[in-house]
């Protein structure tokens, strides 16, 4: 659904699977990127030089984030290469603690002293734990794919420029595949079948380069130099397919649930908060039933209208499960077409900007750079929708806000459940959520935050909170016009988010069924079948990450709160966006501080 963390975002270490987690000039009010108030610290000297190091250590993760130093060269896959990055992490955290303990840090650097900590320990964790390295073949086809996408989709330079290093990156890729190949264990049968389908995604991105090279710009001997590379790179990624299927797919015997210790410990390393999981799973529920019960609320008087004769549901004891299902059902009749989902989708950006032009609750950055696409085949297949950042480095490189094609092989059943899921106002809350002024927008700003860490290692739940918070929060400012069909939707979409934290910690750490999670996805958060599909996909290739939205969330609306406590009528909307805005992709954990403090 919302986004892929891909989202990509520039979380941790884009290294460490799929577990856990810009931007440009948007307002002369906003202090120069690189800049702290008070001139640098020595903690900020030395995040810089974590950061600069860390380029140089992996070249994708310095593409992610704009910096193209780096672009002929591919971080080494093998064991040996594993085995001296872990040694590396290790080091650099120690530095990085010491700092911290030695140091008498602002409340700022003390949070990305925290953050930059959680950072590498979540990957030495995993290490140490589900050994992404060993379990999860997409990290490897998400590699293999993004070493050639980084420098084709976005026009950071001239396109001969960005071919030659194109050029120098396809004669590494056989050894990326080596490297998967002598790493990986025994992965979950899911995450192999994922990766089955990335890779032939691969395979066409890779062909596509002939394509590629009859731009103009590319010129005649490297034309020939393609032609005489690609054939050695597409055989390795061939062969790469056939290991995933015939080799690595009859031993993917792994478990997809991580356990109570690893869940409960990436609370903390991934979503940055001190939250239990028992804390959040009832908050979560008890958020759940006020929505639900609100729902009901306003369905009332559609089921009046749609369902004259039923009345008598509307005071039984499930009537939430009924009357809201019906009038939810009835209201998706007006959905796109399987055709039209990028036009509507690019439609509802455009209305939310002319509705922000309007009534500026969020200033829109400017120039614009966002592009609605399809989402690219080695990426797609895990959350459906997302929002692809361009890099703190080079904001106006282009942003990318992602929506899967229907599959081919998708049942006609399926297909009209994802289009009724995605109706005319639920693709108006995807657009919010994803593009403005969720994702795009809120990346765009963090470019321009004056902590580096927080530019850099965006928090992914920090990133989906605020996404969360604007689906309300447009509503609340006037967009729609009050319509009660829009709100209801919305709801429906603070339930999908709340329902991820509590089937998240009840898959991971529990026995939760595929039939019970249906079952509470379906009846009581009002989910479609082909969305039920996609989350069951999803809790077995993710941990952790459902749980960010509404640890996120909760620590927006808990900051907002207390402000309006404390200015009463005072109290700005605008105001208090802008301040989150300015303050970055910090923790959850140091909202409410950071925003106080002005850090």
């Amino acid at each position: 659904m919302q986004l892929r963390e891909i989202l990509r975002l520039a979380t941790s270490s884009h290294r460490r699977g799929r577990s856990g987690a810009a931007l440009l000039a948007i307002a002369a009010s906003l202090a120069p990127a690189g800049a702290n108030a008070a001139g640098p610290t020595a903690f900020s000297a030395l995040a810089a030089t974590y950061v600069r190091d860390a380029e140089r250590a992996d070249p994708l993760f310095a593409d992610s984030i704009g910096i193209h130093d780096y672009d002929d060269t591919l971080a080494d896959y093998s064991p040996a290469g594993y085995a001296r990055r872990v040694a590396w992490l290790r080091g650099w955290r120690a530095r990085i603690a010491g700092a911290a303990a030695t140091e008498s840090l602002s409340p700022g650097d003390d949070a990305d002293a925290h953050a930059l900590l959680d950072t590498i320990d979540l990957e030495l964790f995993e290490d140490a734990t589900v050994a992404p390295s060993h379990t999860d073949p997409t990290a490897y086809t998400g590699e293999i794919g993004n070493a050639v996408y980084a420098l084709t989709g976005r026009a950071y330079a001239p396109l001969g420029q960005r071919f030659a290093h194109i050029l120098r990156r396809v004669v590494l890729i056989p050894g990326v595949v080596a490297g998967a190949e002598a790493m990986l264990t025994h992965p979950t049968r899911v995450a192999t079948l994922q990766a089955i389908d990335e890779n032939d995604g691969n395979v066409e991105l890779y062909r596509g380069l002939t394509d590629v090279a009859r731009d103009p710009a590319i010129s005649a001997a490297q034309r020939a130099t393609l032609a005489k590379r690609l054939p050695a790179t597409l055989a390795a990624l061939r062969g790469f397919s056939r290991y995933l299927k015939t080799t690595l797919l009859p031993r993917s015997n792994g478990n997809p649930r991580v356990g109570a210790a690893v869940f409960d410990r990436e609370l903390l390393l991934a979503n940055g908060t001190t939250a239990t999981r028992a804390q959040l799973v009832a908050a979560a529920r008890a958020q759940f039933a006020h929505n639900r019960a609100e729902m009901l609320r306003l369905a009332l008087p559609f089921d009046r209208r749609f369902f004259p004769d039923r009345t008598a549901d509307e005071r039984g004891p499930n009537a939430e499960d009924v009357v809201v299902r019906r009038v939810l059902d009835r209201l998706a009749d007006d959905h796109p077409g399987r055709n039209e989902i990028f036009a509507t989708a690019k439609g509802d950006v455009e209305a939310s900007e002319a509705f922000l032009t309007a009534h500026p609750v969020v200033v829109l950055p400017q120039p614009p750079s966002l592009h609605v696409v399809p989402t690219p085949a080695f990426m797609a297949g895990f959350s459906g929708a997302s929002l692809d950042p361009a890099g703190p480095f080079a904001p106006l490189s282009g942003s990318f806000y992602y929506i899967d094609r229907i599959p081919a092989s998708w049942s006609g059943a399926r297909v009209r459940s994802y289009l009724r899921d995605y109706n005319t106002y639920e693709m108006k809350m995807l657009s919010i959520h994803e593009a403005v002024p969720g994702h795009y927008v809120q990346f765009r700003y963090n470019a321009n935050v004056p902590s580096l860490v927080r530019r850099v290692f965006a928090n992914g739940s920090f990133v989906e909170g605020w996404a969360v918070y604007t689906e309300g929060m447009m509503l609340d400012a006037g967009y729609g016009g009050g319509d009660p069909r829009l709100r209801l939707f919305q709801l429906k979409w603070r339930l999908r988010e709340e329902a991820n934290t509590i089937v998240d910690a009840a898959f991971h750490t529990g026995t939760l069924t595929e039939a019970e999670c249906t079952d509470f996805l379906e009846r009581e958060a009002y989910q479609e079948s082909s969305e039920a599909q996609t989350k069951w996909h999803r809790l077995q290739l993710s941990h952790d990450q459902l749980t960010s939205y509404f640890v996120g969330y909760e620590a927006i609306r808990t900051a907002q709160a207390a402000q309006r406590a404390r200015l009463g009528s005072a109290f700005s909307l605008a105001a208090f966006n802008a301040a989150l805005l300015r303050m970055g992709s910090v923790e959850p954990r140091y909202v409410g501080t950071l925003l106080q403090s002005g850090s």
